[in-house]
């Protein structure tokens, strides 16, 4: 069966399909069925770009089936699940490994640990409508959460200790609302925003979960017992939180666990 060669990176879906990237320059698609997970397809990248660099992360647009990919040479490529395994449109707001992506049906946003920028690309324009950088001259984005009225983006300044929360309005032009310290000491690998609380990764190997008020407060931390999690990725959806790393996957169920999982 094909399958990735190298390390797989970052994950997304769409409806039953999961898609994958990884340091083999590839996006391999997955359907997920009552009883397996089965490959469906292989994506690549133009040849020119195959051998000089890894794609990092993956987001996708369910309501057009897109998705985008962002690669170490500072490239975006967008798919159309439904059409050929080829880019549909590929453009460059980066020079530097594209660490966090985020796509909904008007816009892309990408960001970069090592140029301090984050790239807010206009798809229906075909172009950049601008760049944002934070305070601080070395500021660099580490995650990004985009929903309809409110943007998320999570930031680490070079030698502080603790890492940034952004609130960004995409209907006012994507411009700042406000800014949250966090207790996260090391970078934070992942925003969720539900109905009843605001959920940050770290890879100070910490789920945080705070309310939804202004500032945020506390209302647990779960401490995770995976090794290396240099690279821990989290999700949550139907009362289920799942935080992975190198070493493992482990599941929480918030309702039964924020009170005594300290």
């Amino acid at each position: 069966m094909p399958r990735h060669w190298k390390p797989i990176y970052d994950l997304t879906a769409i409806d039953n399909t999961i898609y994958s990237c990884g340091g083999d320059n590839t996006v391999n698609s997955w359907g997920l069925t009552n009883t397996d997970l089965v490959h469906q397809g292989t994506y690549y990248l133009r040849r020119s770009d195959n051998f000089h660099s890894f794609l990092w992360c993956i987001s996708s647009c369910p309501e057009d089936n897109l998705f985008a990919t962002g690669s170490s040479c500072g490239t975006i490529y967008v798919f159309d699940s439904r059409s050929r395994n080829n880019p549909i449109r590929h453009y460059r707001p980066h020079t530097k490994p594209v660490n966090s992506l985020a796509m909904n049906t008007e816009y892309i946003l990408s960001a970069t640990a090592n140029d301090y920028t984050m790239s807010i690309w206009d798809q229906r324009a075909g172009r950049t409508m601008k760049s944002i950088t934070f305070p601080g001259e070395t500021t660099r984005t580490t995650c990004i959460n985009m929903r309809r009225d409110l943007v998320f983006v999570g930031t680490r300044t070079r030698y502080a200790y603790f890492s940034t929360l952004h609130v960004l309005n995409p209907k006012d032009d994507f411009n700042l609302v406000k800014s949250y310290p966090t207790e996260h000491t090391r970078d934070i690998t992942g925003i969720r925003l539900t109905h009843r609380c605001l959920i940050t990764s770290s890879t100070d190997n910490i789920v945080r979960i705070s309310s939804l008020t202004d500032p945020p407060k506390p209302i647990a931390t779960l401490r995770s017992g995976i090794e290396h999690i240099n690279n821990v990725r989290m999700d949550y959806l139907n009362d289920t939180l799942a935080v992975s790393g190198y070493s493992g996957v482990e599941v929480w169920y918030p309702k039964l666990t924020c009170s005594t999982k300290q």
